[in-house]
């Protein structure tokens, strides 16, 4: 009896030892971050070491996130890290809970790699998030009614072409195209002669 007796102190006793290390864990990362107290209160020392904290969550969420998370493919990407800066900047500044920001954090990758991975398997979804691309020159001719649509100007179409082409000329362009992500991909034509029409794309 008195045996049992012992190892169920020694149990309490060892569950006591746990539990009190525990809080002064908690109680150190407290002090650390500024856990209990108002944005307006936080000193220095607590952004610093918030920065540090979130700055390296931040870097395992854009490693454990889809690779086009970072490329920006489609509109929701760009969304998503939009997102992702604020909701960790609230983290930093103390306008949210910190450990429960996080968390947050952590679901807004998870849904974004999701969604993702739905899309490359099932077409209608992907046009649904991401859209679709609009042909804004064809053979050297400007899509007027997609261009409105687009809401792309002449000024717009000609700086893109001269950025992304290397064209100062419609009549050299086989075709461009307004992309998912927004910017305008370029096929430079290839001439049936000098100062010909366009007849097919330039190898």
């Amino acid at each position: 009896m008195r045996n049992t007796n012992l190892r169920g102190d020694e149990y309490t006793y060892a569950a006591g030892a746990v539990s009190g290390r525990m809080r002064a864990c908690m109680e150190f990362v407290n002090r650390l971050l500024g856990l209990d107290l108002e944005p307006i209160d936080l000193e220095f020392r607590h952004l610093v070491w918030r920065t540090v904290l979130v700055f390296f969550v931040a870097i395992v969420l854009a490693r454990l996130g889809a690779r086009r998370f970072l490329a920006h493919n489609a509109g929701f990407d760009i969304m998503v890290a939009v997102v992702l800066g604020s909701v960790l900047s609230r983290a930093i500044s103390g306008q949210s809970p910190f450990f429960p920001t996080l968390g947050a954090s952590v679901l807004l990758v998870a849904l974004h790699h999701t969604l993702a991975t739905m899309a490359s398997h099932w077409h209608w979804l992907s046009v649904l998030v991401k859209g679709r691309p609009h042909v804004l020159v064809r053979d050297g001719e400007p899509d007027r009614a997609a261009m409105a649509r687009a809401k792309i100007t002449d000024d717009d179409l000609e700086a893109n072409l001269r950025l992304h082409g290397n064209v100062a000329d419609l009549r050299d362009v086989y075709e461009a195209r307004l992309e998912r992500n927004g910017s305008v991909s370029v096929v430079r034509a290839r001439r049936d002669g000098v100062g010909g029409s366009p007849t097919e794309p330039l190898e």
